[in-house]
């Protein structure tokens, strides 16, 4: 499995984090009352929305390691977790694209939907 680029920034930026954990309820109505829910599966996707920075080289290396090492975000890869610490394989959310965005000068942020491979 390939691993997230040693020369990409290693941690992801703290003030764009968002941790969504996979859903894993379905709600039937009843004819009188509250819903019933319940837990259609054991375990569930979680979801990670995330940013990091980039200069402009590093974009041509995302460009890369994402276009062609990953199959256009197909394929999974490696990434330290950030709330344990440990290697964890993540893939690209499928129907969610990465968004490169300027900052100014030749500083970019990289925008993307990572979920976390059982």
């Amino acid at each position: 499995m390939s691993a997230w680029p040693v020369s990409l920034q290693q941690k992801l930026n703290v003030a764009s984090f968002q941790y969504h954990p996979g859903n894993t309820r379905v709600s039937t109505e009843m004819d009188v009352g509250p819903a019933k829910t319940r837990s259609r599966f054991t375990d569930a996707v979680d979801v990670y929305t995330c940013e990091v920075n980039l200069d402009f080289t590093e974009v041509a290396t995302f460009k890369t390691f994402y276009k062609t090492t990953l199959g256009n975000g197909t394929l999974p890869f490696d990434f330290t977790d950030p709330f344990t610490g440990l290697v964890t394989s993540y893939r690209f959310s499928p129907g969610t694209d990465p968004i490169i965005t300027p900052l100014g000068g030749r500083v970019f942020t990289l925008g993307m939907t990572w979920e976390i491979m059982p």
